[in-house]
């Protein structure tokens, strides 16, 4: 479920890269994206799953958390990509798989297993060859930038906490779609509907918008929340590392964006390193009654 949606994410960007080139704004585009995920998701529960759209009043509160967690590690990651060389920012936000590893450690008082640290430190390798984060200088980085890429940092990792937690209350898609649509009326408190760019509302970018909603939210947003009902965050975000090499790979075909030897070699690493976590499995998740 996890690769399958990184895959799903790594489409995505593709799609959201040629709106971006369009003149399509990211805070549009996040809004539109909530807005036409979570619409998917309550008419796939009209229609087949009515019992979903009922949520206790007890777990409200991890809802709107959630969603706002939601909200915010998708915008802070467009807003540092616009002020940091791209290779920096990703590696600030991916390190969430290593501090939620290190968090695990420390909580249960125990080390991480061979097959977790071999496949994090594989993974986290093969991010950093995909990025070529060695070719960017360093000096005099912005600020502002990387405050947003911290801050990209704290709220990815508090949407996979968060939605660990969720998980255990509540059907992924009921999570996912009462989210997406909390963190669409957040995001409209900033852009109200009246000040949506007129550019937006051609046959074309609204096509495009709406695979962003349906593909690069609804249902992998979906899948990561059922991946957390049945493994851990780390594990989740040791996988989640995917989402490059499927962004590199399916822009390689479809952008003509040319990856080099030390990029391949970055897909293999990632590839090899998800192998490996496979070898040991997690402790299953029970739901909370």
């Amino acid at each position: 479920m996890v690769m399958t949606a990184a895959v799903l994410f790594g489409l995505n960007g593709s799609i959201s890269r040629l709106l971006f080139d369009d003149g399509i704004t990211p805070l549009t585009l996040i809004e539109f994206r909530m807005l036409i995920g979570g619409v998917c998701l309550m008419l796939v529960l009209i229609m087949g799953q009515r019992k979903g759209l009922k949520v206790q009043r007890r777990y409200w509160g991890w809802i709107v958390a959630f969603g706002i967690s939601l909200a915010f590690a998708t915008y802070t990651y467009f807003l540092s990509i616009s002020r940091l060389p791209i290779a920096v920012a990703l590696i600030i936000i991916f390190t969430a798989a290593a501090w939620m590893t290190l968090w695990e450690a420390i909580w249960h008082k125990r080390m991480p297993s061979k097959h977790v640290l071999v496949a994090l430190g594989l993974t986290f390798g093969g991010v950093i060859l995909l990025t070529g984060v060695w070719h960017e200088n360093l000096n005099n980085l912005d600020l502002l930038g990387l405050f947003f890429a911290f801050l990209g940092l704290i709220s990815y990792s508090a949407y996979l906490v968060l939605g660990h937690r969720i998980g255990q209350y509540l059907p992924s898609i009921t999570s996912t779609g009462y989210g997406a649509l909390v963190a669409c009326l957040f995001w409209f408190i900033f852009q109200p509907p009246w000040a949506i760019p007129a550019n937006t509302w051609t046959p074309y970018h609204l096509f495009l918008i709406a695979l962003v909603g349906i593909f690069g939210m609804a249902i992998p947003f979906s899948l990561i929340l059922g991946s957390l009902r049945r493994i851990d965050t780390m594990r989740v975000g040791i996988v989640s590392m995917l989402e490059l090499p499927a962004a590199g790979i399916i822009a390689y075909f479809w952008l003509g964006q040319r990856l080099d030897a030390w990029q391949i070699a970055g897909c293999v690493l990632v590839l090899v390193g998800i192998a490996i976590l496979q070898y040991e499995k997690s402790a299953k998740i029970q739901p909370i009654e």
